[in-house]
């Protein structure tokens, strides 16, 4: 069995491990990878600091209103994305699935990002998990891998504001004309 350090620097083994080149081929499909993606050491040294984790169906992945410190990408499974309403009931505003290559949780790479939504396993999931501090090393060691992943993951929270901006103005027009009997 290989060193840590030799899984973590394959540019420096000279090998690579067939579980970690799985992830790096599912990685090259995941958006936020896309400006690394034809790198194959930046997709291997992120593919090795990930963990795996399973859950069954009907497992909540994230809570909303936890805090978090880890990233998740979807491989394996289907996962539904729930708001709680003002009266505290579970609502259903998204689906998730592995083919569309899904992650979620992205901020906490970035701050104590409290969740807003609660995301529960439909089917059995298979997830890739990135920690904030395997991530923070990552970048330390390697800035011009990290770089392309930060702007990536500021797309994607300007594309998710945007659209909760979009539903804002949605509920307000309604309202609106709720109240002025149209």
């Amino acid at each position: 069995m290989r060193s840590a350090a030799a899984r973590k620097q394959p540019e420096a083994a000279g090998q690579y491990d067939a579980a970690v080149e799985r992830r790096v081929e599912y990685l090259r499909s995941v958006s936020l990878f896309d400006e690394i993606a034809a790198d194959h050491d930046a997709l291997y040294y992120f593919a090795s600091i990930m963990e795996d984790r399973a859950y069954e169906p009907g497992v909540d992945i994230l809570t909303e209103g936890s805090a978090s410190s880890e990233m998740f990408i979807l491989m394996t499974g289907t996962a539904s994305v729930f708001k709680k309403t003002p009266e505290g009931d579970a609502f259903r505003v998204a689906i998730l699935k592995s083919e569309a290559h899904a992650f979620f949780g992205e901020g906490g790479l970035i701050h104590d990002e409290v969740k807003t939504a609660t995301i529960t396993s439909d089917t059995a999931c298979h997830c890739l998990v990135l920690s904030r501090k395997a991530f923070q090393d990552f970048g330390d060691r390697h800035p011009e891998w990290a770089l392309p992943f930060y702007r990536r993951i500021a797309a994607s929270v300007l594309t998710r504001l945007r659209k909760a901006n979009d539903d804002m103005m949605v509920l307000y027009k309604a309202l609106v004309s709720e109240i002025r009997g149209h």
